[in-house]
């Protein structure tokens, strides 16, 4: 990992340890910890790779998108990359560790993950864990990565470690949906092509008909199938999606009111402020003070 910014947010990409390392690496808490330095965990980041963290023993408290995630023996912990996070002690706990950067995984099973994971999860607690093959899962990927050697071919330890990743990756995905009936085809694949271009146009385009009229379905089967895979309607799945990206910018980011309305694609700062407002009962200067000292999330009077 390697600091790339400055100011109250550190973007850090994945830099591997040596040419013997690809794009997916085994490690342990321990050995990130003696990497980084002591300074390394202090901090807010934005990672462009991915994190998963298995713990073994002691406790702490994650922070990911302004969500506290407790994690103890046996949880799991899936940072993506984008998200905002935050390490409470990470002195405190031992565990393994993954790390992969994108394309790491094929396009096919991505699609089938999605699938399952409609609403994806941070967190999995070892109860939810115990009966599962996850543990298995994450086991044999650790091992994979601990019995690479660098006098093997690049490309069959690169496969062997994506086809090991991928297992674990699915197992989350079916352990998520858990007593849930898939969504049907037809339905999966409107959702997935509106969710993605959600994620890639959400700071320019608020409303169900710009998607609907990119995509080619109407803003009534938009509706349905979001309602269908989340329980939430299409706007307020882009709703979800540009007020978290404001909380970020407000709470990581210097730029003003007006700068960060700019950046979400609303006309003037008046616009966005209500916006805003009506979404989480606080102005964004309220939000900025209290995400920042510490002083809570209720509504601003």
């Amino acid at each position: 990992m390697v600091e790339t910014g400055q100011g109250p947010i550190r973007r850090v990409h994945y830099l591997p340890p040596g040419p013997a390392v690809g794009d997916i690496e085994g490690n342990t808490l321990a050995g990130i910890r003696g990497r980084g330095g002591p300074h390394e965990f202090l901090t807010l980041q934005r990672l462009d790779f991915d994190l998963m963290v298995y713990v073994e023993s002691g406790a702490e408290i994650h922070t990911v998108d302004f969500t506290e995630q407790h994690l103890g023996p046996g949880h799991v912990l899936w940072v993506r990359a984008g998200q905002v996070h935050r390490w409470g002690s990470i002195e405190e706990i031992e565990g393994t560790v993954v790390m992969f950067g994108p394309h790491t995984v094929d396009d096919h099973t991505w699609r089938l993950i999605r699938r399952q994971m409609v609403r994806p999860r941070t967190h999995w607690t070892a109860d939810e864990l115990e009966h599962s093959p996850v543990p298995d899962a994450w086991t044999a990927l650790i091992a994979v990565s601990a019995a690479s050697s660098p006098h093997e071919p690049g490309d069959v330890r690169q496969a062997a470690l994506q086809h090991s990743l991928a297992a674990l990756l699915l197992q989350l995905a079916l352990l998520q949906r858990s007593g849930r009936e898939p969504p049907d085809g037809t339905s999966h694949e409107a959702f997935g092509w509106f969710r993605e271009h959600v994620q890639d146009h959400f700071h320019e385009w608020h409303k169900v008909n710009d998607y609907a009229d990119r995509l080619g379905y109407s803003s009534r089967t938009l509706n349905r199938v979001s309602r269908h895979n989340t329980g939430l309607s299409a706007k307020e799945l882009i709703d979800e999606r540009v007020v978290l990206e404001a909380k970020r910018l407000l709470s990581h980011g210097d730029g003003s009111v007006s700068e960060v309305a700019h950046a979400l694609g609303f006309e003037d700062a008046s616009n966005f402020s209500s916006y805003f407002r009506r979404h989480t009962h606080m102005t964004p200067g309220t939000f900025r003070t209290r995400s920042r000292f510490g002083q809570g999330t209720s509504p601003a009077r």
